[in-house]
């Protein structure tokens, strides 16, 4: 009976002397992106403004403004939205760009192009270009077609991606379509 009241005694004080430490606090988190400083503010009434600038394949190209009504600052944005479906759901999802990535994202495309347009011989060559909210772009040579494919995949739920090629008379649309976005924004 003593040994029990002591083995007790003594696991009940190593739990209590023991403790869990917390996971340290990151007080600078490092940033892909500026990230929208508007939309993460409390106590605030935040408009909302998006204009349909264009459309590829099944990618619309969005600018997006959100004004801060309390001091009319406003910040602007691309979206891109795409609408899938499953058996049993139809959704949307947009996903924004800065202008700054925006400029990136069209200049490694106008490279891609030209890439494209330069001898391959027997190797085999692959291009991407991935934003910061895991939309990428990308290029690949099909030796059996003697053609470059080029795809966007958007990401959409857990585990699964939407991926769609296009040719390259339709990346030249695309840049088209990413310059005359950039200029709105």
């Amino acid at each position: 009976m003593k040994k029990l009241i002591i083995l007790l005694l003594i696991s009940s004080g190593l739990r209590s002397i023991a403790q869990v430490t917390s996971p340290p606090i990151i007080k600078n988190p490092l940033q892909t992106s500026v990230g929208s400083t508007i939309s993460s503010k409390k106590d605030i009434l935040v408009e909302k403004e998006t204009v349909n600038l264009s459309k590829f394949k099944t990618l619309n190209l969005q600018k997006i403004t959100l004004k801060n009504l309390s001091d009319n600052t406003s910040e602007t944005s691309l979206g891109m939205m795409v609408q899938y479906e499953t058996f049993d759901r139809i959704s949307k999802k947009t996903l924004t760009v800065e202008k700054s990535e925006l400029s990136k994202l069209v200049h490694s495309l106008q490279t891609m192009e030209q890439k494209e347009n330069e001898k391959i011989g027997n190797s085999e060559k692959k291009y991407k270009f991935a934003l910061n909210n895991n939309i990428e772009f990308g290029a690949v040579y099909k030796e059996s077609l003697k053609t470059w494919v080029n795809y966007y995949i958007f990401p959409t739920e857990h585990y699964s991606h939407s991926i769609n090629e296009f040719s390259k008379d339709e990346l030249k649309e695309l840049i088209k379509l990413l310059i005359n976005a950039e200029k709105e924004l």
